[in-house]
């Protein structure tokens, strides 16, 4: 089995030492073979994204866009050739939110983000957090709800480098087990070993 792993982060660009880490992360999930998913954003999932696909692992992205024209507009840097698939909000999305012509643009975009957030992580097998901020602590809450196995990168800033003190606190049960790690190699070997004894 293929496993598909969902690389959620933030939608900028960290520092050079976190781009080197999720680089790096790229570069191992191809060798490990399996399916990188991402939100089609810039930043570290991008980073990681293309380090993959550099290495021939399959991509896919979760855009938040309707379309492609929509996609390049908004990531006008990004090359989105490097996504094996690229799955858009489907036309009828105002209809799931009860949109009308009314509602403001940005309530509009704000839907179709967390629409982007559902969908990525119910497709993916596992999630790995890398830095991150608000989004990427809807795609974590989403994965804990999915009981999805989850690794944190740490060391890349954000959101990974804060949940190693927040995760003990929650009180929210889940079957996810979750796996910090400041080493790419390592945090991939845990989530796929434990992806193995769930399926």
């Amino acid at each position: 089995m293929k496993y598909k792993i969902g690389i959620f982060g933030s939608n900028i660009a960290e520092g050079e030492k976190a781009v080197k880490l999720a680089r790096d992360l790229g570069a191992e999930l191809a060798q490990s073979n399996v399916i990188v998913i991402t939100g089609a954003c810039s930043g570290m999932p991008y980073a990681v994204a293309s380090a993959a696909k550099e290495k021939d692992a399959e991509t896919w992205g979760f855009s938040p866009g309707l379309n492609e024209e929509e996609q390049k507009q908004a990531y006008p840097l990004d090359d989105i050739s490097i996504y094996d698939r690229l799955f858009y909000v489907p036309q009828t999305h105002t209809q799931l939110f009860f949109l009308s012509e009314d509602t403001p643009v940005s309530a509009t975009i704000n839907a179709r983000l967390k629409y982007r957030n559902v969908i990525s992580t119910i497709n993916a097998d596992a999630g790995i957090i890398i830095s991150g901020g608000w989004g990427s602590l809807n795609e974590f809450t989403n994965l804990l709800y999915e009981g999805k196995p989850v690794g944190v990168l740490t060391g890349t800033g954000g959101l990974a480098d804060e949940l190693p003190g927040w995760f003990p606190r929650l009180r929210k049960k889940s079957d996810s087990k979750v796996f910090f790690d400041n080493d790419p190699h390592e945090l991939i070997s845990l989530l796929i070993e434990e992806l193995k004894a769930k399926f």
